[in-house]
């Protein structure tokens, strides 16, 4: 790399660092108790008075392993203008509880000080997509819910469209259609399917399937990306 190429790519990562601190506070560590487990997140909050509308991220992974960009994407929720709080669930393989954990995340950030309590949304990648999908079926009081290249799990029940009252954006990348990272799940047929769901039940949902990403499309969604994240914050700020 030149030495005027490395200049401007100091340059940039300035001028988005100053952009982040002049609209967003510093993420701020918090814990959780859901049943015997304190779990430990993060909280960001835009500057300013509010209230504004907060986003839970649900992350991504299996056991102590987590998937996904859990504090990049608390940072840009908060920089968006956004109450962001991504909290890290209990390090267990098995579902069980998860999404005792996932409601933990809501319930408290729906009571956080500077947050509108009547907008609050959600955003879940892969096994955190299967849970934002089971969270909106069962509470009526999430504005949105965005699902990112969601786990093929057979505890995912497409019945559930019909009790959806959150408009959907569901992503996923053209070739995340089976790696190690999925155990050779096709993503792409899975969210398809969700979709399908969605629709025949009269649902509020949008569907972006992103062109092929590097090697493994499940990837995607491991940072903060300007291919995917624009249309978040874009369909986010229409509702909530």
């Amino acid at each position: 790399m030149s030495r005027t190429n490395r200049m401007f790519l100091i340059f940039l990562v300035l001028i988005a660092a100053f952009l982040i601190w002049t609209t967003a506070e510093a993420g701020k560590i918090i814990t959780l108790d859901s049943g015997t487990y304190k779990l430990k997140g993060t909280l960001c909050l835009p500057k300013g008075v509010g209230p504004f509308a907060a986003v839970v991220y649900h992350h991504g992974g299996m056991g102590d392993r987590v998937g996904g960009a859990p504090k990049a994407t608390c940072n840009a929720l908060a920089k968006a203008g956004f109450v962001g709080l991504a909290l890290i669930r209990r390090p267990t393989r098995s579902l069980q509880g998860h999404l005792n954990d996932a409601e933990a995340a809501v319930n408290y950030i729906k009571k956080r000080p500077k947050v509108d309590p009547d907008r609050v949304g959600v955003i879940g990648f892969s096994r955190g997509g299967l849970l934002a999908w089971q969270q909106a079926a069962q509470r009526i009081d999430l504005s949105a819910a965005v699902i990112m290249a969601v786990a093929v799990n057979r505890q995912l029940d497409f019945d559930d469209a019909q009790r959806m009252n959150a408009p959907f954006l569901v992503l996923v990348a053209k070739n995340d259609t089976g790696s190690r990272l999925t155990k050779g799940k096709n993503t792409v047929n899975f969210s398809r399917r969700l979709v399908a769901a969605l629709e025949q039940a009269d649902r509020d949902v949008k569907f972006l399937i992103y062109p092929p990403f590097r090697n493994d499309g499940h990837t995607l969604f491991f940072e903060v990306r300007p291919e995917y994240w624009p249309d978040v914050v874009r369909f986010l700020k229409r509702n909530i």
